[in-house]
């Protein structure tokens, strides 16, 4: 069985996010493994100042159709969810139907602080965390962060606005791959693929 959830808030005692420390289970998450191998991966690139940089990470975008998404200037068009992750957001019942997938390759890889506020995303956020344990830092104001190490396994409910980041470490670290669960509003940014009519 899982553990219980942890909260973690700020020094005003406003809960910054909800902990579940062993979600997934060992077994679970070997039999993730090969289904995040054969993700399409991909490395985009942001324009910082007028000049394109590749992001410090690699990604995958899975949604349901006519779930894209925008961010710092990408239009992400979900590639189709695999069976098995399917199955991790009927699991969590968030009525999730897109999911952002980062890979970490090593302590250089990185996220600047930000948060997911983006006028086709729902508020609710899960994190999900398999590999090497990273630390998560979590704001609402910019003097008081609080750190919260991700192991694998583990399962973390952001609150509505909660600014975050994964900074860089000089550490060896394993790779790290996060899965964050989001509802998307279908058609946000351009119609959904019609179905079932005929020619």
């Amino acid at each position: 069985m899982p553990d219980p959830e942890q909260c973690i808030r700020d020094s005003r005692g406003r809960i910054l996010a909800r902990l579940c420390p062993n979600w997934l289970n060992l077994d679970e998450q070997q039999a993730l493994e090969p289904v995040l191998a054969a993700l399409p991966w991909q490395q985009p690139e942001v324009q910082i100042f007028g000049k394109s940089h590749p992001i410090p990470r690699q990604q995958c975008y899975l949604g349901q159709p006519g779930c894209d998404y925008r961010y710092s200037g990408l239009l992400l068009t979900p590639e189709p969810i695999p069976a098995a992750i399917d199955a991790l957001m009927a699991r969590l019942d968030g009525g999730f139907n897109a999911v952002l997938v980062n890979r970490y390759r090593d302590g250089r890889d990185r996220m600047g602080w930000h948060r997911d506020n983006e006028p086709e995303l729902a508020p609710d956020l899960a994190i999900l965390s398999l590999g090497g344990t990273r630390r998560l830092r979590l704001r609402f104001d910019p003097k008081d962060s609080q750190g919260v190490d991700l192991d694998s396994g583990s399962l973390l409910w952001l609150a509505p606005g909660v600014y975050h980041c994964l900074a860089p470490t000089a550490k060896p670290v394993p790779e790290r791959v996060s899965l964050t669960f989001r509802r998307i509003l279908p058609g946000f940014h351009r119609p959904c693929p019609a179905a079932g009519h005929g020619v």
